[in-house]
């Protein structure tokens, strides 16, 4: 959390908008390297979740690993190679090289993170996860306040928290990574079973984050890396939120895979009206966050039109996320995500290309995109509701008025005739589902008494 309001607040006022511009396309293209596991973690969390640690075959997770870690160094050394004679400009190409390095360590921490929490040790992924952010709090503090602008040293000390990570899971997986090697030939069949298994969710999930990242790269494209800056900028106070919500789905896998069917259905209907409820409440903060922000950050004023774009996604998304997903992991379901995934990219690619190059506006690239993610979350929605045999939601249309009321409110009014504004709609909204919202809140007291 810390890390983020870093990363988020401070950082853009001490890089300026073209150096914060290259340190988000470093970010945007970290976040396709899982893509280049080609699946083959993914099939193996998907087949050992809910095991316990002692059941796994140690030599076949091992074997897996070594494997994955030889590719995953011959990808890296391909990207830096491309890096070196394609690259536009010196920061373009620190970027291509940073991230072939990236590839590698997050990679190779990132598959014994999967192998964590198949097994349900979901507190050592995540102890990882913070001396990772720890091992950068640091250093990035010291940059900060030195006044550091160049976007490499923030890139470089990333990287080295990376490092650590992956130390730390290496030695709380020794006795896997000692348990012995298949032949090679055996090897090679079980990761190609594996990765037959997990490239559908694989895919799925890289298809998730090109919704969004394709319309930042033709950004980048068309308007240049100052505009793909303030967009990017935006969308990180987006992900400073929805990177929270979304460890919820990684605890809840293992543990629904080993719950019955009953009880699934029961949490999801749960999940679903309490999302419905409490998450639009995200917009009331929008109002008074612009006002922080455009103070502290004069220079991202035209950001703050993007944000007020974007921020369904935090509703949206994040139920996505939490319900639909996940849920579409324990039925094994993988087609049907990677299915609706591609279906949303592609619809994403159309209007983002629509508005890059008909409209000439970044303004309906965002709004394009924005509304395919909610699109998608709707449909998932609807199926899932179906798919588990569970009444469909009340609040589901009215929701949506109240995001798209939001989006209206905030891009015509001012700050504080929007909030006023937005206040009332939010109190109608809680008052037409009160049978729902009264219903959360019987159900959360009583698990919480249990």
């Amino acid at each position: 959390m810390l890390v983020s309001f870093i990363m988020t607040l401070l950082v853009p006022k001490v890089l300026g908008v073209e150096s914060f511009g290259y340190w988000q396309l470093f970010v945007l293209y970290s976040m396709y390297s899982q893509f280049f596991l080609l699946g083959l973690f993914d099939g193996v969390y998907l087949v050992e979740g809910g095991k316990r640690r002692h059941d796994l075959d140690a030599r076949s997770v091992n074997t897996q690993y070594v494997l994955g870690a030889f590719m995953q160094l011959a990808i890296g050394l391909c990207i830096a190679a491309i890096a070196i004679f394609t690259a536009t400009s010196s920061e373009r190409m620190f970027v291509l090289l940073a991230f072939s390095v990236y590839l590698v360590l997050y990679n190779l921490t990132l598959a014994l993170g999967y192998v964590f929490q198949a097994v349900n040790e979901t507190r050592t992924f995540s102890y990882s996860i913070m001396l990772d952010r720890l091992a950068f709090l640091i250093p990035l503090v010291v940059l900060v306040a030195l006044q550091v602008a160049d976007f490499r040293m923030y890139i470089v000390f990333y990287l080295v928290a990376k490092m650590f990570a992956l130390a730390y899971c290496l030695w709380n997986a020794r006795d896997i990574i000692s348990a012995g090697l298949y032949p090679l030939l055996d090897g090679i069949g079980l990761c190609v079973k594996s990765i037959r298994i997990g490239m559908q969710l694989t895919v799925a999930v890289v298809a998730d984050t090109l919704i969004l990242g394709l319309s930042r790269m033709l950004i980048d494209f068309v308007w240049g890396i100052e505009t793909f800056g303030e967009v990017s900028f935006a969308l990180s106070l987006i992900n400073f939120f929805v990177a929270f919500v979304a460890q919820a789905s990684m605890v809840l896998f293992p543990a629904l895979r080993q719950s019955s069917v009953d009880s699934n259905r029961r949490v999801y209907v749960l999940m679903r009206d309490a999302l419905e409820v409490f998450f639009p409440a995200v917009y009331l903060l929008y109002f008074p966050g612009v006002l922080v922000l455009t103070t502290w950050l004069p220079q991202y004023a035209e950001s703050m039109r993007y944000l007020a774009m974007l921020l369904p996604i935090c509703a949206f998304d994040s139920k996505m996320n939490i319900c639909s997903a996940t849920y579409m992991k324990v039925l094994r379901e993988e087609r049907r995500l990677l299915m609706v995934n591609m279906v949303t990219m592609l619809a994403g690619a159309v209007v983002s290309l629509v508005g890059a190059f008909l409209l000439n506006s970044p303004d309906a690239v965002v709004l394009g995109v924005t509304g395919c993610i909610v699109v998608r979350s709707l449909y998932s929605e609807v199926w899932l509701d179906r798919k588990l045999k569970v009444g469909s939601s009340s609040l589901m249309v009215e929701e949506l008025v109240v995001t798209c009321c939001f989006v209206g409110l905030s891009l015509l009014l001012d700050t504080a005739h929007g909030f006023a504004v937005f206040a009332v709609l939010y109190c109608a909204y809680l008052f037409f589902g009160r049978s729902v919202a009264r219903n959360v809140f019987k159900q959360l007291k009583s698990v919480r008494g249990r």
